[in-house]
């Protein structure tokens, strides 16, 4: 019998785990059927994703299901049973898990897998794919069985890689699935160490944690930390290879956080999913915080500017209104994370808020991903609101494009962090431009800036010119920055014959490098920045100041 397990994942870049622990369950057991994986993305049309696995010819195919794919799912099925109505289907993954008994009224599904799929698949080999079907099948937790095999790293062509040590959460939050069992399962450690050296050697440049809270066992989670950074040193593991984890940062130790000061930088990516910083909020989705550890922990990480740090907030949770929201996103902001990323709530199914809807009169959608539109404390056109906020935060903040123009513009305007990303987004929404450019993008917020907040125009000229020079390695700045000055000519003969350096020990690669200048005018300076040379944490590249009349002075000189 020939087997199909499809994935159809958000992006090319991503790479579902699930398909990948089926097929290594039947390994396992040494299946006598044929077994095989198909992956696809959103991206693919419905007839290209069933023309990949038509062409297969199988006589099974189980399909992964989630939020970001199951309208496709659906289609998928449907067409694929119209084509062959002696193919069977069967769904897993979470929105099959909590959705069993609808989906199995389709009359292309056949079976439902419930819960962790290795036994149940594993017992459907076994059984010769049993009937009768429209069954919802289910089984016990299995032992971890490696996904990792000689196919799963085939198909990788450096995508970013998925490893789980541990199973579980030991939270139970409203908006969540992860703890719905409250319990953790560890994997083994010797194990879970050789998947990383594995994983770390794929080709990839992402090895991604997927356990839900990596951290839960702080000394498990310091242990991981100490081998991959010793790892990283003995040249086993590639220096170009970050470990993504999402953690519950009041967790940590303090001895924890002092080791990872000590780790090499851009070496670990932390996210931390703080939701809310309002107290009755967390208390209604049943989120344990200590939030003074946590402010503590947050600002211990980012001091060591070595880690990149990801927050995450969610509006539309229980008792945050539009007011509460913003206090919440302006102490995440005093944080100085890399990223604050605004999501908006989503009632999944089996998450205790969507059991709970009514007690909060929460409308979503009844189609995924289930997006909520209003309840008691916000409405729909707040949300749309935060929408504006969630645009100009994304490409002002999250970009890393204008790390210097950002705070100062903050600085000099009298408002909290949350009201310029808000009313800045609200002015951009006012153009009625839709995507625009960088450069436009850039050009609106000066406008903004200067006309509307009587911030000066030289001063913020001379810091969007740093923003270009330190995040852009072609040197070149924005249009509407560009002042006619001869000292380019001077600047520029400076640097090629050596009278001014700029950087001093600068590797042989990096000598025969670029450098990208510009004169900053209201301070009589130049800034400098080295293009090999590149902040692994913040993406930006090293640089530095030398005044203006030095370069002047080392010209005449040589005259």
């Amino acid at each position: 019998m020939k087997i199909v397990l499809c994935s159809i994942n958000s992006k090319y870049i991503h790479s579902s785990l699930g398909v990948w622990y089926l097929l290594a369950a039947a390994k396992k057991i040494n299946t006598v059927h044929d077994v095989k994986v198909v992956e696809s993305t959103i991206n693919n049309h419905v007839e290209d994703i069933v023309a990949m696995v038509s062409q297969e010819k199988p006589d099974v195919v189980g399909i992964s299901t989630y939020i970001w794919n199951v309208e496709y799912v659906h289609k998928v099925a449907h067409t694929l049973k119209l084509i062959n109505p002696d193919i069977k289907i069967f769904l897993g993954g979470p929105e099959a898990s909590y959705d069993a008994e609808a989906l199995l009224k389709n009359d292309y599904v056949d079976w439902v897998i419930k819960g962790e799929g290795e036994t149940p698949f594993m017992t459907m080999l076994e059984n010769d794919f049993f009937t009768p079907t429209k069954t919802i099948v289910t089984g016990p937790c299995c032992e971890y069985i490696n996904p990792y095999t000689q196919e799963y790293l085939d198909a990788l062509n450096g995508r970013i890689v998925y490893l789980e040590t541990s199973r579980g959460c030991p939270f139970s939050c409203g908006f969540c699935l992860s703890g719905r069992d409250e319990s953790v399962r560890f994997f083994d450690m010797d194990e879970s160490k050789r998947n990383i050296i594995l994983l770390a050697n794929s080709g990839t440049k992402t090895v991604k944690f997927v356990d839900r809270t990596f951290n839960c066992n702080d000394k498990r989670a310091l242990e991981i930390f100490r081998f991959i950074t010793d790892e990283r040193e003995k040249g086993t593991i590639p220096p170009d290879v970050i470990f993504h984890c999402e953690v519950e940062t009041d967790l940590f130790t303090q001895s924890t956080l002092d080791y990872l000061k000590t780790v090499p930088a851009g070496l670990f990516q932390f996210e931390a999913g703080l939701q809310s910083f309002n107290v009755e909020t967390l208390k209604a989705v049943n989120r344990r915080t200590d939030m003074p550890k946590l402010v503590h922990n947050l600002k211990e990480i980012v001091s060591g500017g070595n880690i990149h740090l990801h927050i995450d907030l969610i509006a539309g949770l229980p008792y945050e209104d539009f007011a509460s929201f913003a206090a919440s996103f302006n102490q995440a902001y005093e944080i100085n994370a890399n990223v604050i990323q605004l999501g908006f709530l989503k009632l999944l199914k089996g998450s205790t808020l969507e059991k709970e809807k009514e007690k909060y009169n929460y409308r979503s959608w009844n189609y995924a991903p289930y997006q909520v539109v209003s309840c008691d404390t916000i409405g729909y056109n707040d949300l749309l609101e935060l929408k504006k906020c969630e645009d100009a935060v994304e490409r002002l903040l999250n970009s890393g494009k204008f790390p210097f123009s950002v705070p100062f513009m903050i600085n000099n305007s009298n408002m909290s962090a949350f009201d310029f990303f808000y009313k800045f987004g609200c002015f951009v929404a006012d153009t009625g431009i839709k995507s625009p450019s960088l450069e436009k993008y850039a050009s609106l917020m000066f406008e903004y800036a200067t006309n509307e907040l009587g911030v000066d125009k030289d001063l913020l000229r001379d810091e969007m010119v740093k923003d270009r020079i330190v995040t852009d390695n072609t040197g070149r700045l924005f249009g509407f920055t560009h002042v006619p000055d001869t000292n380019f000519r001077v600047i520029t003969t400076a640097l090629r014959q050596g009278w001014v350096q700029p950087f001093e020990k600068r590797s042989d690669k990096a000598a025969k490098g670029k450098i990208g200048f510009a004169v900053l005018y209201a301070t009589g300076q130049v800034i400098l920045a080295d293009y090999t040379q590149q902040n692994p944490v913040t993406g930006q590249y090293v640089y530095k100041y030398i005044k203006l009349e030095d370069f002047l002075s080392a010209y005449e000189q040589q005259k």
